[in-house]
């Protein structure tokens, strides 16, 4: 697969962050719809809830929310350009990135046609990527 170029996310208070997928053995995006979306809100916290299991596999875990805000009692990062999720996923579709310590997209879901995987298929193929030999 192809890598992903550098990008930068920001916090609600408006602080800039940038994911640095070397410093973990996998990073997962989960791009979502904006905050008035109820099934992004419900699927934001139900992979809140598996942050610790992700972090057991030295995976970072980054909850990405399209447009100005985040919904109360969720929790994630603000898009400051759709450019990344245009270039990966169906448009301004919702989805889910995988990508290695390399920078390398390993697994992508489109939820324009496959549908959203659940947290446990994401940690499923970050156990893959754990489990591999860097070489």
């Amino acid at each position: 697969m192809k890598r992903l170029t550098p990008f930068h996310f920001r916090t609600k208070d408006g602080k800039i962050v940038k994911p640095n997928w070397r410093s973990h053995t996998a990073t997962v995006f989960v791009f979502l719809h904006d905050g008035n979306c109820i099934a992004c809100k419900n699927l934001c916290r139900k992979f809140a809830k598996w942050r610790e299991r992700f972090a057991e596999w030295d995976a970072d875990l980054w909850l990405v929310w399209r447009g100005d805000f985040i919904p109360e009692g969720c929790e994630g990062f603000l898009e400051t350009n759709s450019k990344t999720r245009k270039s990966w996923l169906d448009g301004e579709a919702s989805g889910v990135l995988i990508v290695d310590r390399d920078g390398i997209v390993a697994c992508k879901w489109e939820t324009s046609t496959m549908g959203f995987p659940t947290p446990e298929e994401v940690l499923a193929t970050v156990k893959q990527i754990a489990l591999q030999c860097p070489e």
